[in-house]
This record gives C-alpha cells, structure tokens and sequence, in this order.
C-alpha cells in the first residue's frame, strides 16, 4: 500500500513541476504558429540544396510536432520536389525537440542540459541531412499537385483567431496519451527503483548509453513525454549521456515511423537516418558525460526538488492543465458521439483519407477540405480515417482530393 501511495505522490509531483513550464511552450508554439505557418515551412524546405538541409534542422526544431505527426509534413515535401536530406533532416529534428519540450527540459533537469539537446537535435539532422543528399542524390519524384502553391494560405488573423483550437487540439492533443503515461512511468521509476540503482548495476557509461538506445529506437514516446522519465533515470544513477541518448532517439524514431520514413524516402536514406541517430546519440552522449565528467553533473543537471518559480505559478499551472487535459478527452468524446450523429442524418460525400496518425493530421485535412469553396459541414474521423462533408459543385470533388494530397496524405 505505501509503494502505491509514494507513487502516487511521484506522478503529482512530475505532473506539478512541468505543468507551468509546459502552458509556457504552448505559449511560444502558438506565437510560432501564427508568424510561421506551415506553407512557409513548405516553401523554404522544398529545394535540394545545402543550405534546405540547414533550414530544415533549424524549422524543425521550435515546431512541436511528434514523430507522427512530422510524416504528412515530410510527404508533402517529398512530393514537392525537396531533396531527400532536408527531408531526413526535418523528420529528426522536428520530433526531437520543441518549445514545449525545452520548457519541461528546462524545469526538470536543467538550462545547461536543454540547451545542449537542442544542439543535438541540430547537430544528428544536419548530419544526417548532409549524408543522406550524398548517399541517394537529389529527389526526381516531383507531384505538380503538391507544390505549395496548392496549400490553403490562412491569414495570421485566421490562425490567431483560432490558437486556441489550435493549443488544445493541435498541440495538446497529440501528446496527451503519451504524456500521461511517460510521467507514470517516472513516477514508477521514481518510486520504485532505489537511488544510484544504475551506478551500482551498470556502472559502464557507454552500457548504459546502449540499453538506452536499444530501448529508444523502437518505441514511441513523444519528446515531452519521454522528458518525465529521462529525469527519473537521471535520479536514479543514469549517466547524463544515457538520458540524452534516450531523448534523442526515443522521440524520433519507432518502427512505425521507421517504416514510413523508407517508404517516403526510400531504405537507403532511410537506412541513413536510423544509423546517424543511433551513432549520432550515443557520439553526443559521450561528449556529454565528458562535460558532466570536467565540470561536475551539478553543474548539468539540477535536482528534482529545485524550485524555479514560485509554488502559487506552479500550482496555477498545473490546475489549469488538468483541466485543459479533462476538457480535451471530455469534448473530443462528446463531438465523436455528436459528429457520428450528424454524419448519419445528413446527406455528405465521405473520402477515406490514409496517413492520418494523430489530432495535428485531422486539422490538416479539414484545413485542406475547407480551403475548396463551396464545402460545409466537413467532418473528419481520425479513428475511422476518412473525411465526411457537404458539396454544393461536386465538380470540385478533385480539388478536394489533390488539396488532401498537398497537405500530405493519400485519399
């Protein structure tokens, strides 16, 4: 019963210190999207030379979006005619870092190591972007359909006026199952497991590093989820190498992903991508207990019970995202009942839609289904992947298809 009980007070506390620092990132996402909206990411990605791979490390690494939700982004690219590096490039630095997940970085485990997984993201996806350019050459596989002169362009008006939305079901959504359960697993960890669990077991920093890679590669978890569980291990003994390495590979690959990014950009890019993460990692892991090892981890790292703001701000925050949380599985629930209803009554055109992963991927088909005039009532079923809406010409039914295509999925 006291396990059960120390536990719970672990998962209050994760869940406590990040809250605040989390509505922080969803606040400079949210900026990010209103001034960068995702055509003019399209636009500056979408050449094969040096400099698209640059901008694709540096584009992606402010955009919070996970590991699923980066794929539409980098179809569309690909389909755009954009080099397969800046497409490689994109797909790593984008999931593994973002400014929601700097904040919780920051809050948990310190500046100095949030800092310095940004320079990692950087780092691994221009490497791998460069290598991939050279390796497969430029992409030939250009659709006239998806250029980004196709893409619906909102106005900064449009996407302010809707930021909430976007907050609660664009970036909120998205992580809210992962992030739930990555803060779990480090109130697990944190529990149960006994303090230097891993210096006295796998006291070899480099094992260490490799268990983590190996248990990173394959399984989902969302850069801001993972965050929780890397500050567990870091509490219990792990090696500050070991727990970037698990942040770096852990948000960016799994085998889903994997086997969506060899079939956009082919296996040997593909192939490329997985091996510069993994010796990418475990190089950048290296130099960081080498850092940790000359100046003192102290210095890396802060303690969990480090209190960087005052208690009122953190419970404020940590209030108001359990409610935001409640309210998106409580409304989500009710508009799935509502929407099935309305779909059932009315009379609509309905479009299986494939590739669509997560809420991001919804909005972006409706997006792209209401960008054509003429089309109401447009609802989208995520968990049924299709498309439902209202058609006055249905002569623009086309439209409707290669506006999909654009936005990065298949109809």
């Amino acid at each position: 019963m006291n396990i059960i009980i120390d536990i719970g007070k672990e998962i209050v506390f994760f869940f406590y210190e990040i809250s605040i620092y989390l509505l922080f990132g969803f606040a400079v996402a949210g900026i990010l999207h209103i001034l960068f909206p995702e055509y003019l990411v399209r636009k500056h990605l979408g050449k094969t030379s040096v400099g698209s791979v640059i901008k694709s490390s540096l584009f992606g690494i402010p955009i919070p979006l996970c590991s699923c939700g980066v794929i539409p982004v980098a179809t569309s690219l690909q389909r755009s005619g954009a080099s397969k590096g800046s497409i490689v490039s994109f797909l790593i630095s984008t999931p593994q870092i973002g400014a929601d997940s700097y904040m919780i970085t920051y809050s948990l485990i310190g500046w100095v190591f949030a800092v310095f997984r940004i320079i990692a993201a950087a780092v691994t996806s221009f490497f791998a972007g460069i290598f991939v350019n050279i390796i497969t050459g430029p992409n030939t596989e250009i659709d006239a359909n998806a250029s980004s002169n196709s893409i619906n362009r909102d106005t900064w008006k449009d996407r302010a006026k809707s930021i909430v939305n976007y907050v609660e079901f664009e970036l909120l959504g998205p992580i809210a199952n992962t992030l739930i359960l990555g803060i779990v697993i480090a109130g697990i960890i944190s529990a149960v497991i006994p303090d230097s669990f891993f210096e006295t077991y796998l006291g070899n920093p480099f094992l260490s590093m490799l268990l983590m890679m190996v248990v990173g590669i394959p399984l989902y978890v969302c850069a801001t989820a993972s965050t929780p569980i890397a500050a567990s291990l870091l509490m219990k003994g792990i090696s500050p190498g070991a727990a970037l390495v698990f942040l770096l590979t852990g948000p960016a690959t799994n085998a889903v992903t994997i086997a969506t990014v060899a079939k956009i950009v082919g296996k040997k890019a593909a192939a490329v991508y997985l091996a510069t993460i993994a010796a990418g990692s475990l190089a950048l892991g290296f130099v960081l207990n080498m850092v940790a090892l000359n100046f003192g981890i102290d210095k890396i790292v802060h303690h969990h019970h480090k209190q960087l703001l005052p208690g009122w701000v953190q419970l404020a925050g940590a209030i108001v995202l359990l409610n935001m949380i409640i309210w998106y599985y409580v409304k989500t629930k009710l508009v799935k009942k509502s929407l099935q209803q309305k779909v059932f009554e009315m009379d609509t055109i309905k479009l299986d839609v494939q590739g669509m992963t997560c809420m991001h991927c919804a909005g972006n088909v409706k997006k792209a289904v209401e960008s054509v005039d003429g089309t109401s009532d447009v609802i989208v079923d995520l968990d049924g992947k299709n498309v439902s809406f209202s058609l006055k010409d249905t002569s623009k039914l086309d439209k409707i298809k290669k506006q999909i295509v654009a936005a990065g999925y298949e109809v």
